[in-house]
């Protein structure tokens, strides 16, 4: 079965999520809200749950604990953070099976690690994993919530964490936090201890919280766009000294190129907002659309394409190669700016 943000609290009274449930979404503060909802509509203790890291996963380990049958009358077993392209197609086979031979007691639950589309990363094996959870138990798609609804949220995490911050301060720190729910409530913790009761200003979220690399790297690439190399470059130096992984910079930078290369083959083909956003799956009005139709306006489809192959040979050669990283991404910007040149 597979449910969304508008089916879910119906199903959750219904007592419908058990067993084999994978929740999924660009939102990590949503997918743990919806996790920590469905262990306490089974009724499960700290005790009845145990909780195991994604990235330190034993198949062997978790199948002994998922079929054995326990006496206690519910156990919750918590994948947190799965990396669905670093996981093997041995083990996307063996979940299937853990998820046939589950004990009635059992319930297996998987919170996916969110990664964005890039040229090396078409989230295959993401899909796997959730058409197998659809087909043997529970998908959850916790979905994204549009901006206004994002502050909402934010606002009721500022009031829980005892936090004084205007809205619109507040609506900058959520775009310094890139819109995720996660960093934003870490960060009005943090800058909440700083300010001991005073408000929080814009100024102090500009002394403290550094930008994300989603959003940096939105700016890279806006200042590729218009030929402004040396901001590019000191936007690149900032990731660094934040000590963000080369894969994850290029990965970013290469999600805006990817979202202008998409808007301009549907442009070419008439599509509308609605049709480009169920064809590469977009969420219904997500601005990401409108922002690259607005950045491509002066790009060619000649270039974008020589664009994406160039991000396409630096992932590789960041991957495959000992050569500097840094060095490499730097080259990269070079190259997409004289790319930008030709007409």
């Amino acid at each position: 079965m597979k449910y969304t943000p508008s089916t879910f609290k119906k199903a959750l009274a219904a007592k419908e999520l058990y067993g084999f449930c994978y929740l999924h979404g660009q939102q990590r503060y949503l997918i743990d809200a919806y996790a920590a909802a469905i262990i306490h509509a089974l009724g499960a203790g700290e005790d009845d749950v145990a909780v195991i890291d994604g990235d330190q996963l034993d198949m062997e380990q978790l199948g002994d604990m998922a079929v054995t049958v326990s006496f206690a009358p519910v156990q919750v077993t918590v994948i947190n953070g799965l990396s669905p392209e670093a996981t093997s197609e041995a083990d996307i086979t063996r979940l299937g099976e853990i998820a046939d031979y589950l004990s009635p007691q059992t319930t297996l639950i998987i919170k996916e690690n969110f990664l964005p589309e890039g040229p090396r990363n078409k989230r295959a094996k993401a899909q796997k994993l959730r058409k197998l959870a659809q087909e043997k138990g529970v998908l959850v798609d916790v979905g994204q919530k549009d901006t206004r609804q994002n502050l909402t949220v934010a606002q009721a995490l500022a009031k829980k964490e005892g936090v004084q911050i205007g809205q619109a301060d507040l609506r900058y720190l959520l775009e310094r936090c890139g819109g995720d729910l996660l960093k934003t409530q870490n960060e009005l913790c943090k800058l909440g201890s700083y300010r001991l009761g005073e408000p929080v200003t814009r100024r102090d979220i500009d002394a403290f919280t550094p930008r994300t690399v989603e959003l940096t790297s939105f700016e890279m690439a806006r200042a590729l766009l218009r030929g402004d190399v040396p901001q590019a470059m000191r936007l690149l130096e900032d990731l660094f000294s934040l000590r963000e992984e080369p894969v994850s910079i290029i990965a970013a930078l290469s999600t805006n190129f990817c979202d202008i290369f998409k808007v301009k083959v549907a442009g070419a083909a008439y599509m509308s907002a609605s049709q480009i956003e169920k064809t590469f799956g977009y969420r219904p009005g997500d601005f990401r659309i409108k922002q690259a139709g607005q950045n491509g306006r002066g790009v060619s489809q000649q270039q974008i394409d020589a664009i994406i192959e160039a991000l396409l040979q630096c992932d590789l050669a960041l991957k495959s190669t000992t050569a500097d990283p840094k060095i490499l991404l730097q080259k990269l910007l070079v190259e997409i700016s004289l790319l930008m040149r030709r007409h």
